[in-house]
């Protein structure tokens, strides 16, 4: 009796289905003749023209698109919302279990939701979430119970599948989250992105990389291809900064063949003051690329490597008027009086700003430069004694 009685519901949900898709369909094929009919008699009505019949289709085109844009964007804003309430609702109950498991009151086989996790994309992603926004504070053992649970629900399978995908963004996600949980079976991978031509994607990639090979947590340099830009650069060193990463000695990479790489590690090595690496940064001094001599000189000068001089002052008349400049300010920079009488004779250029950059580095040298100074403006000639006169200042 129960089948007769299915089987008749079933017929009848049927048919009213069938009965409603006709009456959708009469509706339609009128509301299409009731347009035809419009469409007929504005043309029946205007000249027969082509700009016409043109202005007329834009504008049913333009109608029509708007009938069917304006209740995507309703929808989409509003599955936009449900998402939104549903990511938080979840976030706050896996966000609760994670607790309850961490202070003791759970173990890992307790965990609600475990099915949920492994056919819900949408669930697994909120638990990478809450497992990452939990891991925050710098406690080993915490840390460690949440990489135990990221592995034992198998999240790491959802992270590594995110490196496949074509959208760039979705590969820094699966980045980010191998990397904060310390998976290290995709590193050739996450190595593999340093070629990209995406910026946002090397950059994250050599994060990542950091990250994962905290013994050598700068090897991602030795392929280092593309160029090593400036906000690169900064975002290595900001992770630097925050993460107490062990710093490697940076002269390492002194001889590699992209000169972005080698002035990065110029500048690290300034900033640290790897004062043991001048003798290797000395050896740059004879550089093809100028603006990496420029790097080595200001390198050499703030690692207060005294030795340099004599090499500065033999390749000063070799180098362009830039490198001229630093090699000047450097000598003032150590404050040489032994140097007085190299500086003294720069006065003797017929260019401004060596004369200029001489005067200041003299001065800088002390009370001995500034008498030097006041004896040479009495027979200076009137752009000198301008010169000295600016330098010797005490406003300035």
């Amino acid at each position: 009796m129960d089948q007769h009685i299915i089987l008749f519901d079933f017929q009848e949900l049927v048919s009213s289905t069938l009965a409603l898709l006709i009456a959708v369909f009469d509706f339609l094929s009128n509301l299409i003749g009731r347009l035809q009919a419009v469409i007929n008699y504005v043309f029946e009505s205007l000249p027969y023209n082509a700009l016409n019949r043109l202005i007329v289709y834009m504008i049913l085109i333009f109608f029509v698109s708007l009938i069917i844009l304006l209740p995507t964007i309703l929808i989409s804003k509003l599955y936009l919302a449900y998402q939104k309430t549903r990511y938080n609702q979840i976030h706050v109950k896996y966000s609760q279990i994670i607790i309850d498991y961490l202070i003791g009151n759970k173990e890992v086989h307790d965990i609600n939701d475990r099915d949920k996790l492994k056919s819900s994309r949408f669930h697994r992603n909120v638990m990478i979430d809450v497992l990452m926004a939990i891991d925050k504070a710098e406690n080993k053992a915490v840390s460690d119970r949440i990489r135990a649970l990221y592995l034992d629900l198998k999240l790491n399978q959802e992270s590594i599948r995110k490196l496949d995908k074509f959208s760039w963004n979705k590969k820094i996600f699966g980045i980010r989250e191998l990397s904060h949980m310390r998976v290290k079976s995709e590193n050739q991978k996450i190595i593999s992105f340093q070629q990209k031509n995406n910026d946002v994607l090397r950059i994250e990639s050599q994060m990542g990389l950091i990250k994962l090979l905290p013994f050598v947590p700068f090897a991602f340099l030795d392929s280092q291809e593309k160029p090593f830009t400036v906000w690169e650069q900064i975002n290595v060193f900001d992770l630097i900064r925050k993460n107490r990463i062990e710093i490697p000695e940076f002269h390492l990479w002194l001889e590699h063949w992209n000169d972005s790489v080698v002035m990065f590690c110029l500048d690290m090595i300034r900033i640290l003051k790897q004062k043991q690496a001048a003798p290797k940064v000395l050896e740059l001094i004879y550089h093809d690329n100028d603006y990496v001599k420029g790097k080595v000189i200001k390198t050499l000068i703030d690692l207060e490597s005294y030795e340099a001089i004599s090499k500065l002052k033999e390749i000063y008349y070799l180098e362009e008027l830039p490198n001229q400049l630093n090699i000047l300010r450097s000598i003032g920079q150590l404050k040489m009086e032994s140097e007085i009488n190299f500086l003294e004779d720069k006065l003797k250029s017929n260019e401004f700003k060596i004369r200029m950059e001489a005067c200041k580095s003299i001065a800088k040298i002390g009370e001995t430069g500034v008498a030097r100074l006041n004896a040479l403006s009495v027979n200076a000639d009137e752009e000198l004694k301008g010169i000295i006169n600016h330098v010797l200042d005490p406003r300035i």
